[in-house]
């Protein structure tokens, strides 16, 4: 294990129009969000739903800048960066993940939304959170209210709306490896009827590997994003928000520590945080986005309609083996490169209301989605493995779609005043296709591509039923049976092997069984959250390495049992603390005997940790010295254990526990309109950062 130190000192200033904003006065209480976890709002301690929220104070005090940063703060929650660019993910919840995420094809099994606009792709999913308000993670299936691709959950982001509030932010951060971060905010009213809002954010940091064979730091990146939306205010029942963003980050790729390709042993020269390719390598990632909200209050109905469009530019290089030595010397092993472009168009309309005096809730809506994606990989094996020269293999060519519509429904019925159920409905039609060119085997000579294509279609249900009791004013217990699925798909990551290229494997399902309590105590001082679940995850969609290529099947069967523990407590004014825990058991109980998995003896499902724990606080000091000027000191410690990453269970590919400490020191002007702050994070890390924990990553 390695310890390693980051740290960063900040400067924040809120900008107000008339008088300073001042620290409210009110009772000592934990705070409580007011979440859109059930589409519709209410207080979190209201919602039957195991869900993780972060406000914007929370944000800043775990900091969350980040989406990557969410994984210790969520119990049962994994985000990480994968092989393809920092600015792409694996997302994992309760036992379901997607290890593909630089692919056109790939689908996660968490659903990301971004102001209730899903995102397809993964290469964008590591947001940087300049301009979010609230952080909403959804866990077990949410199938019926959010649909395709939210198995076993969903992540929200909610950004700052144009509702003519005046005011603002700015912010600016420096730390070390070269850290420089900007960010700001500004709201407010155009006319007497429309307002404003509109953000930007610019990071850079240099890298903190080594390589030894260009003897300079990699791993920099740099990041660079505006939003800017238009809502019109005051307008009786009509409501309307337009919002764009641009998002953009450079780097200068992934980089890996030499393995041994036979026994995927670290090779002399692969120390932590080292790597030794010959090569530069980079990255580059763009996203546009558009997105229209429209609603309508009808007598007591809401109307909503949101309307959304998006483009991404995607293009990666990188040197998977970290630099080999061979005859030839030192040699970039196996070289990708990758170019996407996709666009994405969607559309949702949904009503809700109620009825019989507020007995019933209900909630209906149509959803259409439609994606179109072309993405060209070019590999080349170094010089000296097949031969003096290096071997360039002809360019393998997808061009994807994928089109899913869908109608839901929820009923939610009040049979007394304290105990209510619900029940909804979800029925989903999924249409993809494929087609592309590959290179007709790795020995042909000359080489000559060969076309493949497919096509499918698959129809779902998912329903919901949900029980719900208010056993006090301050004890609330539920109950929830669910299902969720991932969408089917086909098979893109091959190298040079037609025989699986463009092969279609089903959708993945889960039905869960889940428990849980939400308690209030000490005059709202102190809260704890519970959920305890059992999910059965059916064709398992598993990767199979064959031959360097990576084929996905329905190949197993999984239970997932779990433990969630959210706590709470601010016993006196100015000191909050919190602490969370997921104790998870995840094993398969069908595995399909030609499987990888299977002939290895696999027993536990990959990137699940059966501890992860997370504890903290935050105190505010207000010393006379200081003349209404604040102390604020924060802490937190996170700890996540061992974990596989790959299917088999390889001992290569064992993730040593990992614990990570974050500190914060701030001062506050007495208007609160100045926050200077130091933070820093110590964290121990495996020793190893090696292709075998990606090598079905890319």
């Amino acid at each position: 294990m390695r310890k390693s130190v980051l740290w960063s000192v900040s400067a924040a200033a809120v900008l107000a129009s008339g008088a300073p904003v001042l620290a409210q006065e009110g009772p000592v209480a934990v705070e409580d969000l007011v979440v859109t976890a059930q589409r519709r709002e209410q207080k979190l301690q209201d919602a039957p739903v195991a869900v993780s929220a972060f406000g914007a104070k929370a944000l800043d005090q775990l900091q969350i800048t980040r989406a990557e940063a969410l994984g210790a703060a969520v119990p049962s929650l994994y985000i990480s960066q994968i092989s393809a660019s920092p600015s792409t993910v694996q997302v994992a919840l309760r036992g379901a993940l997607d290890q593909t995420g630089g692919m056109i094809t790939s689908e996660p099994p968490v659903g990301i939304y971004v102001d209730d606009v899903y995102q397809a792709r993964l290469s964008v999913a590591n947001l940087d959170l300049a301009d979010v308000t609230r952080v909403e993670v959804l866990r077990g299936p949410q199938g019926t209210l959010y649909g395709r691709n939210s198995m076993t959950g969903a992540l929200k982001y909610v950004t700052r709306q144009p509702d003519g509030t005046p005011g603002g932010s700015l912010e600016a951060s420096w730390g070390d490896y070269g850290l420089q971060r900007y960010r700001g905010s500004v709201g407010g009213k155009v006319t007497d009827h429309v307002g404003a809002t509109a953000s930007a954010l610019f990071s850079d940091r240099d890298g903190w590997q080594r390589n030894t064979a260009l003897n300079r730091r990699v791993g920099e990146r740099r990041d660079a994003g505006v939003r800017m939306a238009l809502g019109l205010i005051d307008t009786g029942p009509l409501s309307a928000t337009v919002s764009a963003a641009y998002a953009r980050t450079d780097t200068d790729g992934q980089h890996f520590s030499p393995l041994d390709p036979a026994t995927l042993a670290p090779l002399a020269g692969g120390a932590f945080g080292s790597t030794r390719s010959p090569i530069n390598t980079d990255t580059k990632t763009e996203q546009k986005s558009l997105t229209l909200h429209l609603g309508y209050d009808l007598s007591g109905v809401q109307l909503k309609s949101i309307t959304a469009y998006q483009r991404l530019d995607d293009r990666w290089t990188l040197d998977f083996s970290g630099g080999l030595v061979t005859g030839s010397g030192l040699v970039p092993g196996f070289l990708r490169g990758s170019a996407t472009q996709q666009e994405q168009a969607s559309q949702e309309l949904q009503a809700l209301g109620e009825a019989f005096e507020g007995r019933l809730q209900w909630i209906g809506g149509l959803f259409w989605f439609k994606e179109t994606g072309t993405q060209v990989l070019s590999d080349t094996v170094g010089s000296g493995i097949y031969g003096p020269f290096p071997v360039p293999l002809l360019p393998t060519t997808i061009h994807a779609t994928s089109e899913s519509i869908a109608a839901y429904g929820q009923l939610e019925w009040r049979f007394t005043h304290r105990l209510k159920g619900s029940a909804g409905l979800r029925w989903t039609r999924d249409e993809k296709t494929i087609a592309g060119t590959i290179q007709d085997g790795l020995a042909a000579y000359p080489p000559s591509l060969t076309s493949r294509s497919s096509a499918g279609e698959w129809k779902v249900w998912t329903p919901k039923f949900n029980l719900q009791y208010e056993a006090s004013d301050d004890v609330m217990v539920y109950g929830t049976i669910a299902r969720g699925y991932r969408a089917g798909g086909f098979v893109a990551l091959s190298i040079a092997e037609p025989s699986i290229f463009t092969k279609a494997y089903d959708p993945e399902s889960a039905w869960s069984y889940e428990a849980g309590a939400k308690i209030e105590a000490f005059d709202r001082r102190a809260r704890l959250n519970l959920a305890a679940y059992v999910q059965q995850l059916r064709d398992l969609q598993q990767n199979v390495i064959s031959n360097g290529s990576i084929l996905t099947q329905n190949a197993a069967e999984a239970r997932i049992a779990g433990l969630e523990v959210e706590a709470a407590a601010t016993p006196v004014k100015g000191l909050d603390l919190f602490a969370s825990l997921a104790l998870t058991d995840a094993e398969y109980e069908k595995l399909d005997p030609a499987t990888a998995a299977a002939q290895a003896g696999a027993r536990t499902l990959p990137l699940v940790s059966k501890v992860q724990a997370q504890v903290g606080g935050s105190w505010r000091i207000e010393p006379q010295a200081l003349k209404g000027g604040a102390l604020i000191v924060s802490a937190d410690y996170s700890h996540r254990g061992p974990r596989y990453a790959e299917a088999t269970n390889a001992e290569a590919g064992r993730i040593a526990s990992v614990d990570r400490v974050n500190a914060s020191l701030a001062w506050e002007s007495p208007s609160a309109a100045w926050r200077v702050f130091v933070q820093g994070a110590m964290s121990s890390t495996p020793r190893t950062m090696s292709p075998a924990r990606s090598s079905s990553q890319a």
